[in-house]
């Protein structure tokens, strides 16, 4: 314990203040004085200069890279901050685009919900459209089916013994005897009440008769007869040589279905059907008819052109004129341009085609071309035999005594106008029809577009309409 005591006693007594300073004011006295003897010597200045001077520089580098550390550290930081801002905008950029791409789907949704609301009340409106068109329809065909029946029903309150005859018949061909005007059988049946003929006041076209000719020749009528009956039902719109013409293209037409002209052609062609064409010819389009007709001509025409000059050549020209002679014909029904081009390659096949000379003169008068009218009319009269061609010559007397009355010759216009006059008067062509006759006529347009279909199958069945006009 007293040890102790006396140990904490001296280092109280050596760490006192005043030994201390004492104790250090000694030491800085030897260190200067040390100095002051290194200093005194030259040499040792120099050096001592030098390590200041390389201490300075050591500290102006140093300085130097704690700046550039500095510096960089501040740009690391500004960099990890910028990139910090990038990403929160980039973040806020993709988090803003996702709403936008979001509201599009959303609209492009909505867009396409609109279009389908709008398809399926078009649709409706289609349907409701065709529905009302539909229902149209068939109340006018009520209608027509309903005026129809009217007028059946008119014939028989006011001929009830003439339409119990025609009605009874199990064949649907009416016995006629035309050069007469009276059914057979039928004479002593009482004349029929005084009444208007409705028939007056209706005309039609040629084309609008192509089904009455076409019925009147399933029951079996006379060319006669039939042409009379277009006239009458025409009212002399057309003339008598393009009626008779017309009457002679339908039945060569039917003889060709007949003889199985264009069967041979569906080998190499796709070509409509006879019945249809044939219906459709009833109905004023004959389109279909002169797609098989055109089909024929060529067939034969490339056959033809193989053979040697003379003989066979020739003859299947001529057969082949006949031929462009009822395409024409029925052509001009429609189209007076594509009939001229048919008659046209009818006489350059045939010269010597007087009927094709006869229709080509027609088509021309049509066009007002009176110059080659009268040349293809003057051929009529110089290549036709008196005989075999008396409707050719009494159509080109006719019409070559319009041309010269025209040109001041009233003689020879007289003399031409008397000689054809003098044919058709012979014919009964231009009589008009009497009261019955017109009653049965009635009847039978007012039938015809229903039994169409059955008049068809009996025509190509009908072996008597195989011959050709031409023949």
């Amino acid at each position: 314990m007293v040890l102790k005591t006396n140990m904490l006693e001296r280092m109280i007594t050596i760490f006192s203040l005043e030994s201390v300073m004492t104790a250090i004011s000694g030491k800085v006295d030897i260190l200067t004085g040390a100095m002051d003897s290194y200093l005194s010597n030259s040499g040792n200045l120099r050096t001592l200069s030098i390590i200041l001077m390389m201490l300075a520089i050591v500290l102006f580098l140093f300085l130097i890279a704690v700046l550039y550390v500095k510096s960089l550290s501040s740009f690391l930081r500004a960099e990890q901050n910028r990139r910090k801002e990038d990403e929160k905008q980039s973040k806020s950029f993709f988090e803003s685009m996702d709403d936008d791409i979001d509201a599009a789907e959303l609209e492009k949704i909505r867009q396409e919900e609109l279009e389908k609301e709008l398809e399926r009340e078009l649709e409706k409106a289609v349907a409701e459209k065709a529905a009302r068109e539909e229902k149209e329809k068939a109340q006018a065909a009520q209608k027509k089916k309903q005026k129809e029946e009217e007028k059946i029903l008119a014939v028989e309150e006011k001929m009830p013994e003439l339409k119990k005859r025609m009605v009874a018949r199990n064949d649907n061909v009416l016995d006629f005897d035309w050069k007469k005007g009276k059914l057979k059988d039928m004479e002593n049946l009482p004349e029929p009440p005084d009444m208007p003929l409705q028939y007056q006041q209706s005309q039609k076209k040629l084309s609008e008769l192509l089904g009455l000719i076409i019925d009147m020749l399933g029951r079996n009528v006379d060319d006669l007869k039939i042409a009379q009956t277009v006239m009458f039902r025409n009212m002399n719109q057309d003339s008598e040589e393009n009626i008779l013409q017309t009457i002679d293209a339908v039945k060569d037409f039917i003889a060709l279905c007949i003889n199985g002209k264009f069967t041979p052609l569906r080998g190499t062609k796709t070509l409509p059907d006879e019945e249809k064409a044939l219906y459709n010819l009833a109905m004023g389009d004959s389109s279909p008819a002169l797609s098989l007709l055109e089909a024929l001509m060529d067939d034969h025409i490339d056959r033809a052109a193989v053979l040697p000059a003379g003989g066979k050549r020739d003859e299947m020209f001529a057969i082949t004129s006949n031929y462009a002679v009822t395409f024409g014909t029925l052509a001009a029904v429609a189209d007076v341009h594509l009939a001229t081009g048919a008659f046209e390659l009818a006489i350059e096949l045939h010269p010597q085609n007087i009927n094709a000379w006869n229709r080509i003169g027609d088509m021309y008068k049509l066009a007002e071309n009176e110059t080659q009218a009268t040349k293809a009319y003057q051929n009529v009269l110089n290549l036709a035999d008196g005989e075999m061609n008396q409707r050719q010559i009494a159509n080109a007397e006719k019409m070559l005594s319009q041309y010269y009355y025209a040109q001041g010759d009233s003689l020879q216009a007289a003399k031409l106008h008397n000689s054809s006059k003098g044919y058709y008067d012979s014919i009964g062509i231009n009589r008009r029809l009497d009261r019955q006759e017109v009653e049965i006529v009635e009847i039978i347009e007012s039938h015809q577009q229903e039994e169409l279909e059955e008049t068809i199958g009996k025509i190509l069945a009908n072996q008597n309409l195989k011959q050709y006009s031409f023949a």
